[in-house]
């Protein structure tokens, strides 16, 4: 999977002027609308309307077939929308600021980023829908998503998904890091980049990462393993402050990952492995931890 040479895993702050708007910027936010399901109630025939923001870089065009762009998946956590990221439709926020640099300064290539969200009509129980979650995403978003946008995924048949899983990545923030575990454990053959930011699995129970780390880790390797892929075959990239309410969750299941040499491999680089966490200093449970963890995890991500 591994076609580059990746940067050094070892955190780096944030320079200041990237998160300052640029005056030639040329990205966009858009919206992005499509129609989903309560499929966890067969009785259940409504169909619900959502939408998602979408991140284009400048010089995105729609009309140049040529052109393909990695995209990753952006998912907010409790108490948010995907406006928490990107704002709303012809906004600029600090993400897409930071999104503009990194891209203007070679840190990654131009992608594409489509925040989306866990909420629905249906269901207010957030665990419940931050578990379900996968269901939308491979049955409802993917597929017209990538028909629309000029991803790597030339056709969006479940085989051409598969073999653009390199070209796509994963993340979430809080209760969206939960989301991202789940991902993780089971669309694996459509991402193979992670990102879970401020947040622990919880297939085994809320805050399951503290709690259960070994079950928790077990779990995951178990289910990895059951898809047929091995430790070569994906990256994560996982995060969160000093300060931040998630680190007592999440660093004992990273820990507990560690263990299990045979699915995780922890590095300094995704050279010679395929998990990290990183402990961002002088950060807590916000936005600030999350813009962090997207500054330093990006430039890993896409191989």
């Amino acid at each position: 999977m591994r076609n580059r040479k990746y940067p050094c895993n070892a955190y780096r702050r944030i320079p200041e002027e990237y998160l300052v708007k640029s005056a030639a910027s040329g990205s966009r936010v858009v919206r992005f609308g499509y129609r989903t399901r309560n499929r966890s109630d067969e009785h259940d025939d409504a169909v619900y309307n959502k939408y998602a923001l979408v991140y284009l870089p400048e010089g995105y065009d729609e009309n140049a077939p040529g052109n393909r762009y990695n995209v990753m998946y952006l998912i907010h956590g409790g108490a948010c929308t995907p406006e928490w990221y990107l704002g709303g439709e012809g906004c600029t926020t600090e993400v897409t600021h930071l999104l503009d640099r990194m891209i203007r300064d070679g840190l990654i290539e131009p992608l594409i980023v489509c925040a989306v969200s866990w909420l629905n009509e249906y269901c207010e129980d957030a665990a419940i829908n931050c578990l379900d979650f996968r269901y939308e995403l491979v049955n409802d978003i993917m597929p017209l998503f990538e028909r629309q946008y000029r991803t790597y995924a030339k056709d969006v048949t479940g085989e051409d998904l598969v073999r653009s899983r390199k070209h796509r990545a994963f993340s979430g923030y809080s209760m969206g890091a939960v989301v991202t575990w789940n991902i993780l454990e089971y669309c694996m053959d459509k991402f193979a980049y992670f990102m879970p930011m401020s947040g622990d699995c919880w297939e085994l129970g809320m805050t399951a990462g503290g709690s259960r780390p070994d079950d928790t880790a077990a779990r995951l390797a178990r289910d990895i393993r059951k898809s047929g892929f091995t430790a070569v075959d994906f990256c994560i990239y996982a995060g969160c402050g000093d300060a931040d309410i998630a680190e007592p969750n999440l660093t004992p299941q990273i820990n507990a990952m560690k263990k299990l040499t045979d699915t995780f491999v922890y590095c300094e680089s995704f050279n010679d492995g395929n998990l990290y966490e990183c402990i961002c200093p002088d950060c807590g449970h916000d936005l600030k931890t999350a813009l962090n963890i997207l500054y330093n995890g990006l430039p890993k991500m896409f191989g």
